[in-house]
């Protein structure tokens, strides 16, 4: 699928509110709604758009600790074993894959350090292969965001 000017307006204005009517968007992007409705099922098709979510509160979901926790394994042939348990930890948010001291980093939301703590132990200790793990609490917040910069005007200009 080609990517033009009104792919990446449309993109940017479903990952902004996944909830704009189509109608709405057709008339930001100055096409008809059929039109609309027809990119961005192309668009879920190419798998440029995974789905839509709502974005919960975690603090007011009762999970206001995150954490970053740093995984060693014992040796690659356990990456796999390892990747699979975490698909199935909701409490793992991200995983990324490290060069340097660690193998992965996790993104991991917590009721408590009691419960972060019970997590480690019981869940992520556990796996296969896992033979250390610190991590790191996050005292607060200051960004957060699930968007991508699709369209450079609407960057912030630099002073």
């Amino acid at each position: 699928m080609r990517i033009d000017e009104i792919v990446l307006l449309i993109l940017d204005m479903v990952q902004r509110n996944g909830k704009l009517s189509q109608a709405r968007i057709a008339g930001a992007v100055g096409l008809t709604t059929p039109s609309v409705n027809e990119r961005i099922k192309k668009m879920e098709r190419h798998g440029m758009i995974r789905g839509f979510v709502a974005l919960l509160d975690h603090e007011k979901m009762g999970l206001p600790l995150t954490a970053y926790v740093d995984v060693s394994l014992e040796h690659p042939r356990f990456e796999k074993g390892f990747v699979d348990e975490l698909e199935k930890l909701l409490g793992v948010q991200e995983c990324h894959y490290l060069a340097g001291e660690f193998a992965y980093r996790l993104k991991v939301k917590a009721a408590d350090p009691a419960a972060l703590a019970d997590f480690l132990q019981r869940r992520i200790l556990t796996i296969k292969g896992v033979t250390r793990v610190q991590a790191q609490i996050s005292l607060s917040s200051k960004k957060e965001s699930t968007l991508l910069p699709l369209i450079p005007d609407k960057e912030p200009k630099q002073p």
